[in-house]
């Protein structure tokens, strides 16, 4: 029976481009590192370089340990700067977490099988490797401003990967009411959509697999975050959801219910608050329901952490609102939710800060209150039957 174990996550900010940590100096706010203010800006810019180089090193060894643990076949990720640091972080930090776990497996092979050739070794040495070992990758970039992207890793060869960065909202019938009135900040000026306006923020990924036979098709994306607000932000997130659900209904010619595939992403939206679905404003009181309505509709995907408890099923932790949310989403087809009725997500935490005080299990070493960290985000991962 073919089986897979599929995950999520968000890697935060996996830059390679030093440009990236020159925000706070560019803008002229304070030219700041640490405790510490520089006067001159291009010294503040290249000691906030330094400090964040030296910083990213602990930070890619817990976001390593948090990944691997997830224990998945297939892994959907978000926030990685482009194809080469994917790569660069694979080689530096995955495939040296790697190494032990392949020497601990030939050591035990070896011990069983006394005997075996040289040929039968290189041959179980070779199967080993593809079951611990991240082979496969792709990220395509996207529409992002900063430049951040989605992308897949893979034990699993892959047989196709397609980019839906240039679909429209006309394309995909998400022009909504209100979307005319719709403004989004660009380098500090308000920007107005049309309808021939790319729809999404970053791409949605759509990955093809046969897994023994069996076809299963992982769509991965990353929707517009809420950073100009909730409220102000849901319309724009409501036209990705109903650009993705499209995207899939059309890629399965109406008969998406019964094909195997999953939805997996930062979705930047959430359908409770600590496990409470009456949902208003932490700031101003006011109800505030979520954009990913079209995508949450159990009449075309599961919700695979619905099988939690509600107060099991945060992913993140936002400091300032004191809030435990979902934020990350694997939604699996009607077909595979009823192939599976007995499985259930795996939540990864042992790599959030110690200030997501809910979680009082044990955490990869050298977390800190806020940083370093896995991420801002929990890998979530399951295992599927697909037939």
């Amino acid at each position: 029976m073919p089986t897979i174990r599929i995950a999520t996550f968000n890697l935060e900010n996996l830059y390679t481009r030093p440009v990236f940590w020159d925000g706070d100096t560019e803008k002229g706010g304070g030219h700041q590192v640490g405790n510490v203010y520089f006067e001159d800006p291009d010294e503040g810019r290249s000691a906030r370089r330094i400090a964040e180089a030296a910083m990213s090193d602990d930070k890619c060894q817990l976001t390593a340990r948090a990944l691997l643990s997830t224990g998945a076949d297939i892994i959907a990720l978000q926030e990685i700067d482009n194809e080469n640091a994917l790569r660069t972080f694979r080689r530096s930090y995955l495939n040296k977490l790697d190494g032990p776990h392949l020497a601990q497996g030939m050591k035990a092979w070896l011990a069983r099988n006394p005997s075996a050739t040289p040929d039968q070794v290189a041959a179980w040495r070779r199967g080993l490797l593809a079951q611990v070992t991240y082979e496969h990758m792709a990220v395509l970039e996207g529409n992002d401003g900063r430049g951040i992207d989605v992308g897949v890793l893979s034990k699993l060869r892959f047989d196709r990967v397609t980019s839906h960065r240039e679909k429209t909202f006309a394309e995909l019938g998400a022009w909504l009411p209100g979307m005319e009135d719709y403004r989004e900040k660009r380098q500090g000026q308000p920007v107005a959509f049309t309808p021939q306006d790319r729809v999404f923020k970053r791409d949605c990924l759509e990955v093809e697999f046969n897994i023994d036979g069996a076809p299963f098709t992982l769509f991965v994306c990353h929707l517009k975050s809420m950073s100009e607000g909730r409220e102000a932000s849901r319309i724009m997130r409501e036209a990705e959801a109903t650009a993705i659900r499209r995207i899939v209904t059309n890629r399965f010619g109406g008969r998406s219910a019964a094909a195997n595939w999953a939805i997996c992403g930062d979705f930047n939206d959430y359908a409770e608050i600590d496990g409470d679905a009456r949902l208003v404003s932490l700031r101003t009181g006011e109800p505030s329901p979520p954009g990913i309505g079209p995508l949450l509709d159990e009449r075309f995907a599961h919700n695979v952490l619905s099988r939690l408890a509600p107060l099991e099923r945060w992913t993140t932790y936002h400091a300032p609102d004191d809030a435990y949310t979902q934020l990350d989403y694997i939604l699996v087809s009607p077909a595979l939710a009823a192939r599976n009725p007995a499985a259930k997500p795996d939540i990864v935490r042992i790599g959030q800060p110690w200030r997501a005080t809910r979680y009082a299990d044990w955490r990869l070493p050298r977390v800190g209150w806020d940083r370093p960290k896995a991420s801002d985000h929990c890998p979530v991962a399951i295992t599927l039957d697909l037939a």
